[in-house]
């Protein structure tokens, strides 16, 4: 389901982005990298799925669970700023 026109999907992406490159990572979401994991309905699932499948070399050094929930608290820290602006 294509929905690029979406305002939430619109801060959705630029908050999971700003979190990525806080973070250090070279992930870089698009409107298809969220519709491609548009059938894992739970963020923290679509986060894992997303670094088991294009960035998977990371997990000899983070858990897989521990870097979703910290990439999970800063995009939502970055989506709670964008709303309130």
């Amino acid at each position: 389901m294509n929905q690029s026109a979406d305002p939430h999907n619109e801060a959705l992406l630029s908050a999971y982005n700003a979190a990525f490159g806080e973070l250090g990572l070279r992930f870089r979401w698009s409107q298809a990298t969220l519709d491609f994991f548009d059938d894992v309905s739970n963020e923290l699932a679509r986060i894992t799925a997303y670094i088991e499948r294009f960035h998977s070399h990371l997990l000899s050094a983070y858990d897989a669970d521990f870097l979703a929930q910290l990439i999970f608290e800063r995009k939502n820290q970055f989506y709670r700023e964008s709303v309130v602006q």
